[in-house]
């Protein structure tokens, strides 16, 4: 039915949408086709042209909807314009290079003690790696400009430019230039603190001996060091403390001068810092990132610096960012067509699928139609994919790399049923993964435990949709809403002051969100959906019927799920103060005022902390797991596509599928072989390429 090249066709289809990760797409004689792939989400690249916008823009999005991809065409139209500098920077790779530059410094151990020197150090690496990126970028800029630009720079400037540029990057690489301005800093902090201490103490003394070892122990510090207590609060303040150090070390300021008139002299008036993969870095780095780096610059610039910077949702900081003063792009189903017409947000969503879908086969091959067996039409085609993938690109991609697998290579045509079944097979090995990944992961008991749990809050969702099914089924739920033949159960609401406990769900493709209504009490609610492949595995219908007067389907009170998921959720934590003699349990409504106090019991004054609580089934099945020696989570992620595609691999094959860099991947991969014996490696060319061990698809099972 099909020839080897209509095959290879469709393959190229799926691995141009699997692309995510910043590798340009190229065609065989090495150009660039992004210019002729790249579909907008909206029609007349409503979302390109607000991204060129000259406003610092937050892009807000899961994995896959397109932020890298987006990020290049945004690079691509930059370096066309005229006075403009473009710096894309991966902030992820960035960040796990500045990792393994985290070693101990002598000199610092005055002022830090060991379990915060590698974090402070982590920091510090990392802005050097960004600044000097910066400045690595402007170096390309300068040495790629036509000779007539440079001509325009008169006298030595041309050689000035260059210097400023070597000394820039010098400076920002030099660690001895660093300890000239960061000891005297540091040294000042110290003399500060030790003032406070001693005043502390005496305060403290004047209150009485309980709260006075209460308040030495939350504020005091071993021979004045910075960081002396590991509580909660000190976390925070040590982290606030740092991100001090680092502004006057760096001396952003005096940054942004420096570059300001290096660009100046090249005629460019704008530079747009492209910051992808954000929220990949830990919490405390991103926070810091974002006060040291992103803030001032941006507030500071006198609108030199712009940035576009890609979050996840939920995982978004400002810092001293006003909102109001940027633009804020959600490109998430809902999010983002709820914004222009929450009446056609599904027709637009589709639409979307279509223009995509089309422009790719019809670039890679003669079209799509002949792929599809003839009793689907290709209006159907749009709306599976559109629900399958809720549109995000990299799962279409997945898709069609399923069905090329289960029916191209068989000359069949792809019926509904195939497109379901590969939906199946992606949660499976892509979604339900996020799971297995902390199977076997160093992680800490409490992250262990929030997974658990949050796998309960999972399971409880789709054994609700399952009764609730059953019962229609049944005719146990009467009315004229619900049909026996096709009982859909697929979605549910929740009152949306509860939606925060349903974040990571989402954001690992669990749920999407549909819809906001109010429900039939008045009170307004999120709907969410459940992934589609999650239904196809449970049996569950996806939809609901069809016609106006089954708009409300999901707003009928079987499927409010709200005290279902706050019972899982009473049973994860527990809110109390520490102090033995106290001991006051608090509620969900208290942390407000809780956070407003840095967290101290308002009876004592003691710490207050979140505790998490795991019923005995959750500890039991986490204890039976830990009989294989523990590893770090990019190592089973890479364990877990190595088993999956049962073969050998390249190291950036593997890295594109766990979105991790080449260079790291096979450097683990070859840990994993000679040290743990989980890989297998073979050279072929001056290359390795890896498999699964036997002993390493026992961390699979």
């Amino acid at each position: 039915m099909y020839s080897q090249e209509e095959k290879r066709q469709f393959v190229a289809v799926s691995e141009s949408l699997k692309k995510y990760r910043r590798a340009d797409l190229i065609d065989e004689d090495g150009k660039s086709i992004l210019d002729k792939l790249y579909v907008d989400l909206l029609e007349g690249d409503v979302i390109l042209n607000k991204c060129l916008l000259d406003n610092t823009t937050f892009l807000i999005g899961r994995k896959g909807t397109g932020k890298s991809t987006l990020f290049l065409k945004l690079e691509s139209e930059y370096r066309k314009k005229k006075g403009y500098c473009p710096c894309y920077i991966d902030v992820k790779t960035v960040f796990e290079s500045s990792q393994a530059q985290a070693i101990n410094y002598q000199y610092l151990t005055e002022y830090f003690e060991q379990e915060y020197m590698t974090k402070y150090l982590l920091g510090r690496n990392f802005i050097q790696n960004v600044l000097k990126t910066i400045y690595e970028e402007i170096d390309k800029q300068y040495r790629s400009l036509p000779d007539k630009v440079l001509g325009a720079i008169s006298g030595n400037t041309k050689e000035a430019i260059k210097g400023q540029l070597e000394e820039l990057i010098q400076k920002v690489n030099c660690n001895e230039a660093f300890k000239n301005v960061e000891i005297p800093i540091l040294q000042q902090i110290k003399k500060q603190k030790e003032v406070m201490n001693q005043k502390s103490e005496t305060d403290s003394s004047e209150v009485g001996t309980n709260l006075s070892l209460q308040q030495t122990t939350l504020n005091s510090g071993v021979s004045g060091n910075l960081a002396s207590s590991i509580s909660n609060q000190d976390e925070v303040r040590i982290s606030n403390e740092c991100t001090e150090i680092y502004l006057k070390v760096f001396e952003i300021k005096d940054v942004i001068d420096e570059v300001k008139d290096i660009l100046k002299k090249m005629q460019i008036h704008k530079l747009v810092v492209l910051l992808d993969d954000v929220s990949e870095i830990d919490g405390d780095a991103l926070k810091m990132f974002v006060d040291t780096i992103v803030a001032p610059l941006n507030n500071w610039s006198e609108e030199f610096i712009k940035f576009k910077v890609a979050f996840y949702p939920s995982r978004v900081h400002y810092g001293n960012i006003d909102p109001g003063k940027i633009d804020i792009i959600n490109l998430d189903f809902y999010n983002l067509y709820s914004e222009f017409d929450v009446n056609r947000m599904e027709e637009n969503a589709i639409n979307f699928t279509k223009r995509l879908l089309n422009n790719h086969f019809a670039y890679f091959s003669e079209g799509i139609e002949k792929y599809f067996d003839a009793k689907l039409s290709m209006d159907e085609v749009y709306g599976l994919f559109f629900r399958t993938s809720m549109n995000v690109p990299r799962i279409m991609g997945y898709l069609l790399s399923y069905l090329y697998q289960s029916v191209i290579i068989y000359d069949r045509g792809i019926t509904k049923n195939d497109i379901e079944s590969a939906a199946e097979k992606y949660y499976d090995e892509k979604i339900d993964a996020f799971f297995k990944s902390s199977t076997y992961c160093l992680l800490s008991i409490d992250e262990r435990r929030n997974i658990e749990q949050l796998k309960k809050v999972r399971d409880a969702i789709v054994q609700k949709s399952k009764d609730i099914k059953s019962q229609i089924s049944k005719g146990e739920l009467s009315g004229k809403l619900y049909m026996k033949s096709t009982p859909y159960t697929s979605h549910f609401h929740i009152l949306q002051d509860s939606d925060k406990y349903l974040d990571s769900l989402e954001l690992n493709h669990f749920i999407t969100k549909y819809e906001e209504r109010a429900n039939r009490d008045g009170k307004n609610t999120n709907i969410y959906c459940l992934n589609y492949g999650l239904c196809k595995k449970n049996n569950i219908y996806w939809g609901k019927p069809k016609g106006s007067e089954y708009r409300t389907y999901f707003i009928e009170r079987p499927f409010n799920y709200t005290n279902l998921i706050l019972e899982q959720i009473k049973e994860m934590k527990i809110i109390k103060c520490t102090n033995e003699n106290c001991g006051r349990v608090f509620e969900e409504s208290d942390l407000v005022g809780l956070q407003f106090t840095g967290f101290k019991c308002p009876n004592c004054f003691g710490k207050v902390v979140i505790e998490t609580v795991v019923d005995k089934d959750v500890m039991t099945d986490i204890q039976e797991l830990e009989t294989l020696p523990l590893i770090s989570r990019i190592e089973l992620e890479i364990l877990i596509e190595l088993n999956a595609k049962g073969q050998y691999m390249f190291a950036r094959d593997i890295a594109e599928e766990v979105d991790a860099n080449s260079y790291r991947v096979s450097w683990l991969c070859k840990k994993m072989d000679e040290e743990k014996g989980l890989v297998e490696r073979r050279k072929e060319g001056l290359l390795f390429k890896y498999k699964i061990s036997e002993y390493g698809k026992k961390y699979c099972y």
